[in-house]
């Protein structure tokens, strides 16, 4: 993913985030905008390293293994 991509993507999650009236849904969006925007911070610092965007939730099985 380009920094271009991650930081229209992060853009689009700020404008989701605007039109949410719930305030845990508006923070999960306004999350992820800055978790795409620090990515392609990153790859303007260190370019052509790869860049991994996580995206859905966790499953049962991942959070028992964080337990």
């Amino acid at each position: 993913m380009t920094p271009e991509f991650l930081r229209e993507e992060a853009a689009r999650f700020r404008g989701m985030a605007e039109t949410i009236d719930r305030e845990a849904s508006k923070l999960r969006l306004l999350a992820m905008a800055a978790d795409y925007e620090a990515k392609a911070e990153a790859d303007v610092k260190q370019p052509g390293k790869a860049i991994k965007a996580k995206a859905g939730k966790k499953t049962a099985a991942e959070l028992d293994e964080g337990a």
